[in-house]
């Protein structure tokens, strides 16, 4: 949907024909997502009282995740200057992601019958979650008639982190034993307020969360980052490609930084017949081991932690003066494991006030995603209503995916004469932004 300005999100080379664009403030764009690649709500249970667990293990991937994301454009601007178009945005975004591997469902689902004598050793468990305020300046310019190119480069302050280092955890069954050894190393990182109190040793006795001054909190600085987005547009006719790469960069956070780490090992000889008579012992000296294991060590470190690259790759074929049709290929590269996904549009091209688009996408291990994106404009306002799968709506249940954009434009300067004032000759016919008649 290149006639919407808020296109240049996926792709910098993507330029709003006006010469100016402003965003309605904290309206100009607020989008919300939703993932779970490996099972739906329905997947859980499917109608039924109980949980469909075996279903729920053979369907999963090598690693699984859920998601959530919401990000709100708090103030954006667009100028046209000569050949180049330039943009700034500042955007509030808070993401958070949750990784599973496979292999952990398999040992809860069906034990460790296939895993006697050997070790399973699990990579890609873990969970991230960030706040962050990012402030970006784009530029693009169209080089010629074919190709058009765009880069954005952008300065992050970090306000709150929780990272889990993704170390292996293995178990291993002895062969004629039966015995059971488990195995790990793990740390998590995170940046908030706590208050961790801790003995002699370093050893964690307890953590609470601090009194938070939300101003502190909402300006703070010392958690620093740099990013940056490029993409290009090459026009053929009737074909217009088009490629971007996204949000590579990362991190530093340096302020109220906790490092918790805990290494252990927790051996299970098996039952005796005592063990059998004496249930409640047994519990209490399984529990006095683990709890012997499971000693946290806590340090204030500084550390980094990387944003969640993305490349999309695409082209759409004009049949039509008004319409197109699309293709586009997305992959999302999470730890452990990238999450690709297809997507077929039909979009409709330079209406007088209406930007559309029906989709249909293969994504996140689902097939049932079928999209709607909607931009209604006058002369110079432009409100935009995009999902990539408007059925989550109407089924939640069956949903893996569900996700929302929605926000504002102003544009000015889009009339014959005000464009060749920019050196810019083109009609453009828009919602939003029309040739003046």
């Amino acid at each position: 949907m290149h006639d919407l300005p808020q296109a240049a999100y996926v792709n910098p080379a993507i330029q709003p024909r006006c010469n100016l664009m402003i965003g309605i403030p904290a309206l100009n764009s607020l989008y919300i997502n939703a993932t779970s690649t490996g099972f739906s709500y329905n997947d859980l249970s499917a109608g039924e009282q109980q949980l469909n667990i075996e279903s729920i293990a053979d369907g999963l991937h090598s690693v699984d995740y859920l998601t959530s994301e919401i990000h709100a454009n708090l103030i954006t601007l667009g100028y046209r200057y000569s050949d180049f178009y330039f943009t700034f945005n500042i955007a509030e975004k808070v993401d958070a992601k949750a990784f599973y591997p496979s292999k952990i469902i398999d040992l809860a689902v069906y034990g460790n019958d296939n895993l006697i004598g050997r070790t399973m050793s699990t990579t890609g468990l873990g969970a991230n979650a960030t706040h962050l305020r990012e402030y970006s300046l784009g530029i693009a310019q169209e080089t010629n008639d074919q190709l058009s190119w765009g880069a954005r480069a952008k300065l992050i302050f970090g306000k709150a982190n929780i990272t889990t280092r993704r170390k292996p955890f293995s178990f291993t069954t002895e062969d004629g034993s039966y015995n059971l050894l488990a195995e790990w190393a793990a740390q998590v990182n995170a940046s908030f307020p706590l208050v961790v109190t801790t003995n002699d040793e370093n050893e964690v006795n307890g953590i609470d969360v601090g009194e938070i001054n939300i101003m502190k909190y909402l300006f703070n600085r010392l958690n620093i980052g740099f990013a940056a987005d490029f993409g290009v547009i090459y026009k053929t006719d009737p074909i217009v490609w088009s490629a971007s790469i996204l949000d590579l960069g990362a991190t530093w956070w340096r302020s109220d930084t906790h490092q918790f780490n805990n290494t252990g090992s927790f051996a299970f000889n098996g039952l005796t017949d005592d063990d059998l008579n004496n249930t409640g012992e047994l519990l209490e000296t399984l529990s006095d081991s683990i709890q012997n294991q499971i000693k946290v060590f806590e340090n204030t470190e500084t550390y980094a932690s990387t944003l969640c690259p993305k490349v999309n790759v695409g082209g759409t074929y004009g049949f039509h003066p008004n319409f197109n049709a699309g293709v586009l290929v997305r992959t999302e590269f999470y730890p452990r494991r990238p999450v690709p996904s297809l997507t077929l549009s039909l979009n409709t091209v330079q209406l007088e006030y209406l930007a559309g688009s029906i989709s249909y996408s293969i994504m996140n291990g689902s097939y049932n995603n079928v999209g709607v994106g909607l931009g209604i404009g006058s002369k110079n306002f432009v409100f935009h209503l995009i999902s990539d799968n408007v059925l989550a709506f109407i089924w939640p249940n069956k949903a893996q995916t569900a996700n929302l954009r929605f926000g504002m434009n102003l544009l000015f300067g889009c009339s014959e004469k005000q464009q060749k004032k920019k050196k810019k000759s083109f009609k453009y016919s828009g919602p939003g932004c029309y040739t003046y008649r």
